[in-house]
């Protein structure tokens, strides 16, 4: 993509994009397993309250959570540097490339995030349906959209992502640095 046809960049952020990235975040992440919870059996529950064994599902709901907000905390202070702007889809490359913090260790720990927080859902309402949703979010992301997003990145960082995806894993592992 060249810069004369890329919209121009911002540096500012606006008002209002922290609240509509959480109400985003909480319908496709809290709305949307708690009603797939309610087509399925709920393994566990007894007398419509969780188990122990459930409650524990809550620990990689609140990690998924955490990890989300250190994410979008790495974006913020990147896209103030590099400038950020609308994309036509939600998954077309950066013009920056963040190699710290949690990228140190996963080319892609948001959707790390998001599976983590669907397996919790999953566990928390012992729920097939919920399962079967992180089943098809992880088929989504592995064929479809890391796809589509590492290509549009080689295209638009060329050798310096080349270098970067041989060094760290897709999903999760050690730095070979």
């Amino acid at each position: 993509m060249s810069d004369e046809n890329a919209s121009p960049l911002r540096h500012d952020w606006p008002a209002w994009a922290p609240a509509a990235q959480a109400v985003a975040l909480f319908l496709f992440h809290g709305a949307l397993p708690f009603g797939l919870s309610r087509l399925s059996h709920r393994y566990g529950w007894l007398a419509q309250h969780p188990s122990a064994w459930n409650v524990l599902g809550l620990l990689p709901v609140a990690a998924g959570i955490a990890l989300i907000v250190w994410i979008i905390a790495l974006h913020r202070r990147e896209a103030v540097r590099h400038g950020w702007r609308f994309e036509k889809t939600p998954f077309e490359p950066q013009r920056y490339l963040i190699v710290g913090g949690p990228y140190r260790y996963s080319r892609n720990p948001i959707y790390l995030s998001h599976l983590a927080i669907w397996i919790g859902w999953a566990l928390f309402y012992g729920s097939v349906a919920v399962l079967l949703g992180v089943v098809a979010i992880w088929l989504l992301l592995r064929f479809v959209i890391l796809p589509y997003e590492e290509r549009g990145l080689r295209r638009a960082m060329g050798e310096s992502y080349e270098q970067y995806a041989r060094r760290v894993p897709r999903w999760f592992g050690r730095s070979s640095r």
